[in-house]
């Protein structure tokens, strides 16, 4: 309820220049824009200001630096190692959600999206598969309604090496992306396309510091056109493809605690109270003829992406009471991706609680509940989540 009503808060506060679509669409030559500048990741991403290329590990992290399958908690000495992940998503608390200046968007109740994931660890080598999807509906100023639903799915492959001071990791990304007309139930853009993301992480041994990079190449998928007329289906002239510009970022993060971070433990659990902090950078490809999703909807082009974006995030993470209870902070920028509008800055929250301790074959488990809440100019999210305590 606070989230919500913080999100309220900094809506009232701060209103964005209104933006301006360019002009009519007159033919095909345009490609939408499909870059995410808000951080929708896992809860502990989304609770510490969107860093996640050091912090990476286990399920956390985990679609920000393929890495992460391989790269262990300190507790997890066994040859033999698992964690998974569920997250869900209520993106849906503000009225800008691609921060493209038309407010005018409202956003249902059906508008939503989860992240799950799950991972193996088998001595150096680290498996995993996740996916992330999105289900937005809205109606623009034209009222016309519009369904968006948006999938990418990855398998990860990771290795450590140097007994896990250096880890690296590939996913196998392939997604898809469906715009449809409920009234008529065409599906207006359909698209799909795969790619290959990299990452890796420097965790020097007996030391409290951590460095993280990743890259992942753009995605282009073109239009399928047989539904309709691509020159005219249903009033719509529509675009070449859909394309996801390529990303790539490096973070550093240190950890403050009674032992050294990265150091493989004895004990089954790291009860102890430290803090980390953490810092991204984050720089997103342009896309050429790049256009804007929702003026699309109203058959007008607004260019996006006619340049790179930067994004620079910090994060704060402190064990309160140890083995109980965390509480994370931060902030992030995203840069301004279309003309005439500024960026924005969000500010972010996050908290574990542990609920519920078992054993399976003698092994013992701790399972906790997260939440986590983002809020901007015009946006706001929430997360909930639920996975193990490490």
């Amino acid at each position: 309820m606070a989230v919500r009503a913080g999100g309220l808060f900094l809506l009232l506060l701060a209103l964005p220049r209104l933006a301006r679509a360019d002009g009519p669409i007159t033919d095909r030559h345009y490609t939408i824009d499909a870059y995410r500048g808000a951080a929708v990741a896992d809860y502990r991403v989304v609770g510490m200001g969107g860093v996640s290329m050091a912090t990476a590990e286990g399920a956390w992290g985990l679609l920000a630096n393929p890495a992460a399958a391989a790269s262990r908690p300190a507790t997890a000495s066994g040859w033999f190692y698992w964690d998974y992940l569920f997250d869900a998503y209520t993106p849906s608390l503000g009225v800008d959600f691609d921060n493209n200046g038309m407010a005018q968007y409202q956003f249902n109740a059906r508008t939503g999206a989860l992240n799950a994931g799950l991972i193996g660890m088998f001595g150096a080598w680290g498996v995993a598969v996740s996916v992330t999807g999105e289900l937005r509906d809205y109606t623009p100023g034209s009222g016309t309604t519009a369904d968006l639903s948006a999938a990418l799915w990855r398998l990860t492959l990771a290795r450590s090496f140097l007994d896990g001071e250096l880890v690296a990791g590939a996913s196998l990304v392939a997604g898809g992306f469906s715009l449809r007309l409920p009234a008529t139930g065409v599906d207006l853009v359909t698209a799909g396309d795969w790619s290959v993301q990299a990452g890796g992480l420097w965790q020097p041994r007996d030391q409290d510091f951590r460095v993280g990079v990743s890259f992942q190449p753009a995605m282009a998928a073109r239009i399928d056109p047989t539904a309709c007329d691509p020159n005219d289906c249903y009033g719509y002239i529509l675009p070449e493809s859909v394309k996801f510009p390529w990303t790539a970022g490096a973070g550093i993060a240190w950890r403050f605690g009674p032992t050294p971070w990265n150091r493989r433990l004895a004990d089954d659990f790291r009860d102890e109270s430290s803090t980390i902090l953490a810092a991204d950078v984050l720089v997103s490809g342009p896309v050429n003829q790049g256009a804007g999703l929702e003026s699309f909807l109203e058959k007008r082009l607004q260019p996006s992406g006619q340049t790179a974006s930067v994004s620079v995030r910090l994060g704060a993470e402190y064990e309160w009471v140890p083995g109980w209870f965390r509480i994370r902070g931060g902030a992030y920028w995203e840069p301004p991706r279309f003309d005439d509008v500024d960026g924005r800055l969000h500010l972010t929250l996050g908290l574990d609680v542990r609920f519920w301790s078992f054993s399976v074959w003698s092994s013992p488990y701790r399972m906790r509940f997260s939440l986590a809440g983002d809020v901007a100019r015009q946006y706001g999210n929430t997360v909930l989540s639920l996975g193990f305590w490490h």
